[in-house]
Parts: structure tokens; C-alpha cells; sequence
């Protein structure tokens, strides 16, 4: 089923539709009653200090975490029950690359389409397009951890879409890699946002004015969100970028100073 048909059908009813979402680690409360919903096709941006629980609320909607909540449901499925098609529906990107190094980026692709029962000639098509896109096709037979930072964010990005999920989530996919493959990352964001839901976490702030909406997150909480326009304006936050010869040095000690929310 395309993300397109999957959306349509849901029209109506927010695709993510979440009220007092909590997640805990033991005694670290990663996500504090979250009441979020959102509907139609767009890219929207979870932004936030490190240990906001960006990543803990992506993980939720992707169903891959046991969460509590007085209702939670992604494209129609409770995140509180059976998930299992939740997860065939969604494409999950984490910041980590965490497809086979050994196989080659056509073999990862490939095996992604036998765990989705894609036919084979629907494969190759989609394949080839997507390769493509991301500008992977000269590489196709190269083992996935041969590739650069770059090229192994834009197959992982690849490999989610290739069953057309409803639903994209991408943890920080853009975190450490070159500007080019940066930009042709949002190229491809960008069209997939025309279509289906895109929910992307991003530390920078120029992916953040990108987004249609964004979801700032402060200690597992929501503290706001709206367009990137609508929060600059009653945002009581300045962003400031500097340069040292001692990096390492410098943010240790912007990060001790207390009107400092975050260093990056």
C-alpha cells in the first residue's frame, strides 16, 4: 500500500494522534504526558536540547517502544496494543546506521523487499528509482560499510522508502555528514513531504526552518509547537555560533553558564 493511499484513507482523522504519552527508563522519565496530533501530508521537526526526548518519541511512533498514554495511535494503530503492522507502515530512519555493512547496498535493499514481500519486478523498479535518486546507482555492488557517512545515511533513507511507507521518521539523519549529501538528503525529504508524513529530529536550524511545523521538546515534555515562523516570533531563545581553536574546551565551558540551553 503507497504512504498516498495510506494518508487518504486516514483523512479525517490527525495520523499521529497522541494525549499524556509517557515513557520511562527505570527512574529517567523520557517522555512527560506528550499531547500531540498531527494530520496530512508535511515535514514536521522535533527540535530540542540533547536529552529533550527527541529520539525516545520517534521511537514510539515507529512502534518499536512499550509506551504508556491515555491514547496513542500512528496511522490508526494504538501504540498501547499490537504493533506489528504499525512497523510494516513505517519507514525508521535512527541516527545510527544500522543496515548490514557486509552486504552490498543493492543486497540490503533487497533483502528489505523479501521481509516486505515487494514482487520482484515492482523491486527492481523501485530500486532503480530510488537509487537514483539518492545518486547511489554507481555503487549499488559496493558493500554498505565501504560507503562514506553520507552515502550510508542516503541508503538507509533509500532502503525505508522502498516499501512506501506511510509514515517516514529520520533521527538526526543528517548529523556529521558532508553539505552535499546534507542537501540532497532535504531534496529527497522534501519530495517525499508532497505526498506522506515526514517526521524528521534535527539539531540545525536551517533543517528546522525547512519543516512545515516543528515540535520543540524540553525534558520529555512539549514545551511547543507550530510553524517555523510562528515560534521564532515567541520564542524566548537566541542562537549564537562561534568558533574556537579549542572546540572541545569552549563547549564545556558555554555548557556550565546557566542561561545556556544547549551546545552543539
Amino acid at each position: 500500500m503507497s504512504g498516498a493511499l495510506s494518508l487518504a484513507r486516514a483523512a479525517g482523522a490527525p495520523a499521529i494522534r497522541l494525549r499524556g504519552l509517557r515513557k520511562r527508563f527505570g527512574a529517567k522519565r523520557a517522555l512527560a504526558g506528550i499531547d500531540l496530533a498531527i494530520e496530512g501530508a508535511q515535514l514536521v521537526g522535533v527540535v530540542g536540547p540533547d536529552g529533550a526526548g527527541k529520539t525516545t518519541l520517534l521511537r514510539a511512533l515507529a512502534g518499536l517502544l512499550e509506551v504508556e498514554a491515555e491514547a496513542a495511535s500512528v496511522l490508526g494503530h494504538d501504540l498501547r496494543g499490537d504493533v506489528r503492522e504499525l512497523k510494516r507502515a513505517v519507514g525508521y530512519v535512527p541516527q545510527v546506521f544500522a543496515l548490514n555493512r557486509d552486504l552490498s547496498v543493492i543486497e540490503n535493499l533487497r533483502f528489505t523487499a523479501r521481509l516486505h514481500r515487494i514482487p520482484r519486478a515492482a523491486f527492481e523498479a523501485r530500486a532503480a528509482e530510488l537509487l537514483e535518486r539518492s545518486a547511489l546507482a554507481p555503487f549499488a555492488d559496493r558493500p554498505a560499510g565501504a560507503l562514506s557517512g553520507g552515502m550510508k545515511q542516503k541508503l538507509a533513507i533509500a532502503n525505508a522508502l522502498l516499501p512506501d511507507p506511510a509514515l517516514l521518521v529520520l533521527d538526526e539523519c543528517t548529523a556529521g555528514v558532508d553539505v552535499l549529501a546534507r542537501a540532497e538528503i532535504l531534496e529527497i525529504l522534501d519530495e517525499r513531504r508532497a505526498h506522506a508524513l515526514v517526521v524528521l529530529a534535527t539539531s540545525y536550524v536551517d533543517e528546522a526552518a525547512h519543516c512545515d511545523r516543528l515540535v520543540y521538546l524540553e525534558s520529555g515534555r512539549l514545551v511547543a509547537t507550530g510553524t517555523p515562523d510562528a515560534l521564532r516570533e515567541h520564542a524566548a531563545i537566541e542562537l549564537y555560533r562561534a568558533w574556537s581553536a579549542a572546540p572541545r574546551e569552549a563547549a564545556r565551558a558555554a555548557r556550565a553558564l546557566p542561561w545556556v540551553a544547549a551546545v552543539r
